[in-house]
């Protein structure tokens, strides 16, 4: 295959594998790219290799964009989509925000297993590893009845062997090792193959081992010293045409002797506990068993059975500082995901109109369990239950309209209160092709979220209670936007704007209450006003031969319109983000296989905080890369790149900031990184 059909975006074997010669992963190109013919002709190309393909509602849409990276953490596959940030710097503490709204009001899935929990309000309740991500659908915001998440969905797919196998080959492996200057060295091996005409399989196991990293003023941060592995085994069986089934199995695995308060800068950790370090392990198991049906006619199908079974470990034995006594033991929280999801598509013309009804049902059982040493405290669950129809109906060839209604069905079985609450919620979206070139759209989305569990690690539930005139959270959100592509001559461009406001009525809150317990004091939980956010994103992008550009701008501003107050997270921290400005560059030269680029980052200062607490600094971040891909030897690929080139001391507005008994809390990220990296693929 040659280089340019590699480049431009299809879905292709990758030519990447690595060798375990040093240097680290973390190639960034940012291309765009279409399904159809025409979107494929204005695809902004870059090489695919070990890469990982990013759909995004908030960039240009004609169907798909296309981002290939090699990534260490999640910030580095998705932070640079407009209205997206990724908080946290250590591996426990990966957290997506969409918005402002952190990941309890996401729809997040591996392989279409939820992976919803709330752990531990120190550590982050993502477990994923970005390496081995084939694809990710992220939805900004939400506006369809397909998902329920008040501020949008990501959707993680991994690699399996038939992403792998290069034309003509039954089998094949992939070594890989890569190296960090700041300061970690990780490797990979991969094995996959064709076991018949009808059975694939992959094997895949993965390590980075990490060091205390260094921030932009040099200073080196605290208790992030531990390893990750991932082992990911995976069928496919395609018994016969349009039928495929899918078992996998992914066992992720982080441990560490960990500060106390992973979200925390290190300087604060040690301004609090010391020297105190705690022994922590910190483990996802995600089984999947999956069924697609495609045959080309008019009806696909794609269901799921899944388990997610996350547990986190943590011995705080041996702490002889200020600690609750009764945690004074080797400690555990678990958090497990059962489900199912069924969903079926069909095309249909009714009425002299085309319809495309899409019609699912799921079932997720969520269960909550820990023990202090060997007393186990808490055994609590919620059960959702959903069914949902939505019809995309063509009133002409221009023309577009979206009609969708979901129940929902929660059920919470916890100590802080049980309780049952349903709902039925609508949406509305249109679509109108002025040309081949402009289409502009709006919708609209009713949302709904009932109180969910507490988080497991620590003990609040013998303090906390629900108000008894608690309610759900609803709201509805609202966007209207347009998306353009155009091509003159060698000359492509095409943009997207998308503006909204999420109106989120009844918002939950926990608010202390000295009285409770008979004067030991303790949560409420309650609704606490109605918050507005609001704000738009956009984004242009320009190639011409071998050279692409992508701008992006995204803004977003949440504020309580009942307390007159910013909006709050979890923290007690404005949960806004400052506005983010993305530019990234790329430039191919075919002759010799290199792909270069520079990507930049510009936030700026956020100022919409409480009273007498401090903004959130602004930055500026930027980083470079080149990659090989020799066209004599095209299994191999060498990757060198340079993060936080100028040395930036900053912190993303995601993660913890803020000040706690005198401490700076802010979580700088690291200081400058030099990775380079080899890839083999026999």
């Amino acid at each position: 295959m040659s280089a340019d059909l590699n480049r431009r975006g299809a879905r292709i074997p990758h030519y990447l594998s690595p060798l375990s010669l040093a240097v680290a992963v973390a190639f960034s190109p940012v291309l765009m790219a279409a399904d159809d013919d025409s979107s494929d002709e204005l695809a902004l190309p870059t090489m695919q290799v070990w890469g990982t393909q990013v759909s995004s509602s908030s960039e240009f849409l004609s169907d798909q964009d296309i981002s290939i990276k090699q990534a260490d953490h999640l910030s580095d596959l998705l932070r640079d989509i407009p209205g997206v940030d990724v908080g946290g710097t250590h591996s426990v503490t990966q957290r997506i925000n969409i918005r402002g709204l952190n990941e309890t009001d996401l729809d997040i899935r591996l392989d279409g297993a939820s992976q919803y929990a709330s752990m531990f309000h120190h550590i982050g309740n993502l477990t994923l590893n970005p390496d081995i991500i084939q694809m990710a659908d992220v939805q900004v915001g939400n506006n369809s009845v397909r998902s329920a998440a008040v501020g949008g969905s990501v959707s993680f797919e991994t690699k399996n062997a038939l992403d792998l196998l290069r034309a003509g080959e039954d089998f094949g492996m992939r070594v890989y090792g890569g190296y960090g200057s700041n300061a970690y060295h990780q490797g990979s091996v991969t094995a996959y193959g064709r076991l018949s005409d009808k059975v694939d399989a992959m094997v895949y196991g993965y390590t980075i081992d990490r060091d205390n990293f260094d921030d932009g003023d040099g200073q080196q941060t605290f208790g992030s010293d531990g390893t990750v592995s991932d082992i990911l085994v995976k069928f496919g069986v395609e018994p016969s045409f349009g039928h495929r089934f899918e078992l996998s199995h992914d066992h992720y695995r982080d441990k560490g002797d960990y500060s106390p308060r992973p979200d925390m800068a290190g300087s604060a950790n040690a301004g609090l506990s010391g020297d105190l370090e705690l022994p922590t392990e910190y483990t996802r198991d995600t089984t999947s068993l999956r069924y697609q049906y495609d045959a080309g006619g008019n009806t696909t199908a794609n269901a799921t059975l899944y388990r997610n079974a996350m547990e986190l470990n943590r011995d705080e034995s041996q702490i002889t500082i200020r600690w609750p006594g009764n945690r004074l033991s080797d400690n555990t929280a678990e958090a497990e995901n059962l489900g199912a999801t069924l969903e079926l598509t069909s095309l249909a013309e009714l009425a002299g109109m085309q319809h495309e009804v899409t019609y699912g049902t799921l079932y997720n059982r969520q269960e909550s369990r820990a023990q202090y040493g060997n007393d186990p405290w808490i055994d609590e669950n919620a059960i959702t239950t959903a069914g949902y129809v939505e019809d995309r109906i063509s009133l002409t060839d221009r023309l577009t309209v979206t009609p969708g209604v979901r129940y929902d069905h929660f059920e919470r079985n916890a100590e802080t209160g049980s309780d049952t609450f349903d709902e039925v919620t609508w949406a509305l979206g249109l679509e109108f092709a002025v040309n081949q070139n402009l289409t502009l759209f709006a919708s609209a989305r009713e949302l709904f979220k009932p109180p969910q569990l507490l988080e497991t690690f620590v003990y609040y539930q013998n303090g906390t209670i629900l108000a008894d005139d608690i309610k759900a959270q609803t709201g509805l959100n609202k966007e209207i936007g347009a998306r353009y592509q155009q091509q003159f001559g060698e000359h492509r461009i095409n943009a997207n704007l998308t503006l909204f406001q999420t109106d989120l009525d009844d918002y939950f809150a926990n608010t202390y209450d000295g009285t409770l317990n008979s004067g030991a004091g303790g949560y409420i939980i309650g609704n606490n006003g109605d918050v507005e956010i609001e704000g738009f994103e956009a984004s242009v992008g320009y190639g011409i031969g071998e050279f692409n550009s992508r701008l992006s701008y995204a803004k977003s501003d949440a504020d309580n319109k009942t307390n007159n107050t910013p909006a709050l997270d979890y923290n007690g921290r404005s949960m806004d983000v400052g506005d983010s400005i993305a530019l990234n560059l790329s430039y191919y030269f075919p002759a010799v296989g290199v792909e270069t680029g520079w990507n930049s980052q510009w936030v700026l200062t956020e100022d919409n905080v409480m009273p007498g607490t401090p903004d959130k600094d602004s930055y500026n971040v930027h980083s470079v890369y080149a990659q090989w891909v020799p066209p004599q030897a095209d299994r191999l690929t060498l990757t060198l790149s340079v993060d936080n080139l100028f040395d930036e001391q900053y912190y993303s507005h995601a993660s913890r900031t803020g000040v706690a008994r005198g401490f700076e809390l802010d979580d700088y990220e690291p200081g400058r990184n030099i990775k380079v990296s080899a890839a083999y693929q026999f």
